[in-house]
């Protein structure tokens, strides 16, 4: 099997990696020097100009190709929204069309944030409507997916949690934990209820739908919905800190923040 990883340099994509399976070749396509240097995974790297994404795919003739590659900054999105737009919708659609020029199966991962959030436990069948320009740009792209006519699975994917591979970006995990071990207070939204999932069990999914024969969308979900504050509380026991330390804030009220659904738990 041979497997092309979008945004091979980030968080997600290098637990796909990571997890490789012995018999698949990877190709890790990113913009960054490599991250992770091991047997059976070649690295391609790629410029910041339209085609090139594409090009890759094509040259390569990958079986499967897990698009992770994202804008994923709500914030930023909300205020540079050609740059959005440009990232998480034309990208989507490059990668989409080359890999229904070539018959590659695509695995797309998009987010939560695709619903309004106004009632919770959302199935894949429930209609969609975002609140900020992120969840647009996301919907947009899922839009262009399907108009590719690729044989293709949109990935909905909860807030992922988890620590980075050595030598990897920080995490807001990994942040968190810093701030605990030297016992200072960690803040985090009190608003927001989700269903988070673990990095490395989304990677181990991700990998699944790319050898398996299933198109359509999934919620890529834990199995357990909650705020934000309590499963970070519930992490900081288990790791042995306090929990009291971690405290509820409201990043709703810094100017600028962009909207959030409240209640954006997927049914898995």
């Amino acid at each position: 099997m041979k497997c092309l990883v979008t945004g091979a340099g980030g968080f997600v994509a290098a637990w796909v990696l990571l997890q490789r399976p012995a018999d698949w070749e990877m190709i890790a396509v990113s913009r960054k020097d490599p991250a992770l240097i091991r047997a059976g995974i070649h690295w391609r790297r790629i410029e910041e100009t339209s085609g090139s994404l594409a090009a890759v795919i094509k040259a390569e003739r990958p079986e499967a190709v897990i698009h992770t590659i994202a804008l994923p900054d709500i914030e930023y999105c909300q205020a540079h929204r050609e740059e959005a737009v440009v990232v998480n919708v034309d990208l989507s659609r490059e990668v989409a069309d080359a890999c229904a020029d070539i018959g590659a199966r695509l695995v797309h991962c998009s987010t939560d944030n695709v619903f309004d959030g106004l009632k919770g436990m959302y199935r894949e069948e429930d209609p969609v409507g975002p609140v900020n320009f992120y969840g647009e740009t996301k919907l947009r792209a899922e839009e262009a997916v399907r108009e590719s006519g690729a044989t293709a699975v949109i990935a909905r994917v909860a807030i992922v949690l988890g620590l980075p591979i050595p030598g990897g970006h920080s995490t807001s995990l990994q942040r968190m934990i810093m701030q605990l071990k030297e016992g200072k207070p960690a803040g985090t939204p009190s608003s927001e209820t989700r269903t988070p999932i673990d990095v490395a069990s989304l990677g181990a999914a991700l990998l699944e739908l790319a050898g398996n024969d299933f198109t359509g969308i999934i919620h890529l979900a834990g199995g357990e919905r909650d705020n934000r504050v309590s499963f970070m509380r519930r992490i900081a026991e288990a790791l042995g800190y306090d929990p009291g330390l971690v405290m509820p804030n409201h990043p709703e009220l810094t100017p600028g923040y962009a909207p959030r659904p409240l209640d954006v738990s997927l049914d898995n």
